[in-house]
């Protein structure tokens, strides 16, 4: 039978029966205390450290080892046994000053952010009409892959879904089915073989996480719920806002499949692709399961691979990834795969193969860096004479195929045992497998490990239950958030905002600072706003750090600009000295260093007259046509003490009084 090997790029949603669910999570800004860096930074959820993301050389290096033990069921997570196996060795790096000895797990937890806790739950109730639980409990969820010191992620369930419970997308009602709030994991910043690297000044940060119902049956249907969900959250001022802040699980099943998980997607715009794409996945390993009963591959067949150590066989190799690694004293590991000849090229997905997908199981399995193999074979600088020797020695038939591992000989030995646990499940699944997949860039999702089961949670021993008490009760129902279609029709009225900067501002974490700072000081809404947005994104993509420029810093900057002692020109500059300084500074020291002070009207004429006479024969030639050229020498002359409007009226008026 002939085998139609590449994937098609879209699928028929309804005819395949396509259904979605998400899971919305957005880091939470709360302060644990008054003080300055967490009203600026918020804090984390069982600690006052500030959530303060770094990229600065790390104080602390910490190296662990986890080891898998079993939740309140008795039974050891499928997940976690999984992770077990790999072995690996974690380096968590830290900070003296912004994390402690909570985010190592070497000391028990704060009571909750009760700040974070009140902003969760207003944000469940009033954004989302979902029920609140009356007493919450913290729970451990097992997560032994690194991301978290203590080998758990403290989470809590505190509000569930009802008949009201959902939000209008377009002409169609979402449902809502729970709210939690979680820690945040570590950051991962990099992975060598077994070895695997973490900051902590993520971790423990708090998250909402908002679970709708399984109700979007397209691509398109799943962004438009997750771009309004996160514009609601937004529109509260409560919420972390930038890169890193927000990730989304997809929840993606067809009729014939099963629920696979894709974990952690950030880039909001391709979340149509990777649902397109798992939903053609699904079809096509259904159809791939169908094949392999055909051709008879059985899991007694499975059973029988063995890892085979071929190092000898590529002594007098000529592709230079394997002298160099032979020089490391590595191996070349093989497998035969029975019945699979011609089968790993076969696409899963658009540009993702099964011979990829065995790549991804070997890479989390067992961090190797992935796999030759025979559908690809001869290539790379391995020979035809090469293949053959391999061919002999795992004793393939015309109908195997086979891979190869380049590494240590155990990290070889585990990653055929993890191919070969995949298959078997594979094999003795009567439909696909649950199981949890990374997004790659592409838009395509590989192999990350199986769907985590119940035996992954268990009760928080170092938290009490909380109550909700009549007074949380009251300050919840007493809040009430705008809705982003609201604020910016206020916008617009009230503070005679354009319409596309009033879209703006109504989604944006600071539009309460915005509204203070113009009800407290007589300045343009439009430079306030124009500054919050353009200004900060500028500087942003400039590389300069825009976190360091806080609430306190804004509202000094506008007071100066109001009592005329900058102008609008001096802002920029300003904003940029704050962000890079060293140490504490004021707006007033600021100004003084820079000479930023404004200058008088008349000194700005006579600056322009002086600088007009220098140029007069080419002023009296072309008139208002050197318009350009003279501002640019008054505005260098002036640097940043005068508003460029009024310095651009004042050399009109100057070049047609030299000119009539």
């Amino acid at each position: 039978m002939k085998v139609d090997i590449k994937a098609p790029t879209t699928i028929d949603y309804e005819k395949e029966g396509l259904i979605v669910g998400l899971e919305f999570h957005q880091q939470i800004h709360a302060p644990y205390n008054e003080s300055a860096i967490q009203k600026t930074h918020g804090s984390k959820l069982f600690c006052p450290c500030p959530a303060f993301l770094r990229e600065d050389e790390p104080d602390i290096k910490v190296i662990r080892n986890f080891r898998a033990v079993s939740g309140e069921t008795g039974d050891i997570d499928i997940s976690a046994a999984f992770e077990r196996m790999k072995q690996a060795t974690t380096i968590y790096e830290g900070y003296q000053d912004t994390t402690c000895l909570i985010e190592l797990d070497e000391e028990p937890i704060f009571p909750i952010n009760k700040e974070a806790l009140f902003r969760a739950l207003a944000m469940s109730k009033k954004l989302f009409g979902l029920e609140l639980v009356d007493e919450i409990l913290i729970n451990r969820k097992t997560i032994i892959d690194g991301s978290n010191t203590s080998g758990f992620q403290r989470t809590a369930q505190i509000a569930y879904g009802n008949e009201d419970s959902k939000i209008m997308v377009g002409d169609k009602e979402i449902g809502l089915y729970q709210a939690n709030i979680e820690e945040d994991s570590a950051k991962n910043v990099g992975t060598e073989g077994k070895t695997r690297k973490f900051r902590l000044d993520r971790l423990g940060i708090p998250l909402i996480e908002i679970a709708t119902s399984p109700d979007m049956n397209t691509p398109e249907e799943t962004l438009a719920t997750a771009s309004r969900i996160g514009e609601l959250l937004r529109t509260t001022g409560f919420v972390k806002r930038g890169q890193g802040t927000i990730r989304q699980d997809l929840n993606v099943s067809i009729k014939k499949g099963t629920r696979i998980e894709i974990k952690g997607v950030s880039e909001l715009e391709l979340l149509p692709t990777y649902v397109n794409n798992e939903a053609i996945r699904q079809s096509r390993m259904i159809e791939l399961l169908r094949i392999f009963k055909e051709r008879g591959l059985t899991k007694q067949k499975i059973n029988q691979i063995k890892a085979i150590d071929l190092t000898r066989l590529f002594k007098k190799c000529k592709a230079k990834f394997v002298k160099s690694a032979l020089k490391r004293k590595e191996y070349v590991i093989g497998a035969k795969l029975p019945h699979l000849a011609g089968l790993l090229a076969y696409e899963l997905q658009p540009d993702y193969r099964l011979g990829t997908e065995i790549s991804e199981i070997s890479k989390v399995t067992a961090g190797v860096g992935g796999i030759l193999h025979s559908d690809e074979l001869p290539k790379f600088g391995i020979s035809e004479e090469e293949i053959s020797s391999v061919k002999k020695k795992l004793k393939t038939k015309a109908e195997d195929g086979f891979f190869l591992i380049i590494g240590s000989k155990i990290l070889g030995e585990i990653a055929v045992e993890g191919v070969k646990n995949i298959f078997n499940m594979w094999l003795a699944s009567k439909t696909l497998i649950p199981e949890v997949r990374s997004p790659k860039t592409n838009g395509t999702t590989a192999y990350l490990r199986p769907l985590p089961g119940q035996a992954r949670m268990y009760p928080e021993t170092d938290a009490r239950p909380i109550s909700l008490t009549a007074k949380m009760k009251k300050k919840i129902e007493d809040i009430k958030f705008e809705m982003p279609e609201e604020r910016t029709l206020r916008y617009i009225k009230e503070f005679k905002l354009s319409k596309e900067l009033a879209d703006q501002l109504a989604l944006h974490p600071q539009n309460n600072l915005f509204e203070d700072i113009v009800n407290s000081y007589n300045v343009k809404a439009t430079l306030v706003a124009s500054t919050l947005l353009s200004k900060m994104i500028d500087l942003r993509r400039q590389g300069i750090d825009i976190d360091r420029i806080d609430d306190t810093y804004l509202h000094k900057l506008f007071s100066s600009f109001e009592k005329g002692k900058i102008s609008t020109d001096a802002i920029e500059q300003i904003l940029i000295t704050i962000a890079e300084r060293k140490n504490e500074i004021s707006i007033e020291e600021i100004i003084e260093q820079l000479g930023l002070e404004r200058i008088d009207e008349e000194v700005i004429i006579s600056t322009i007259s002086s600088i007009v006479e220098e140029n007069i024969k080419l002023v009296k030639e072309r008139g208002m046509g050197t318009l350009g050229t003279v501002m640019r020498l008054v505005m260098d002359e002036l640097a940043g003490k005068a508003d460029g409007k009024q310095v651009s009226n004042l050399v009109k008026k100057e070049i047609q009084k030299r000119t009539a």
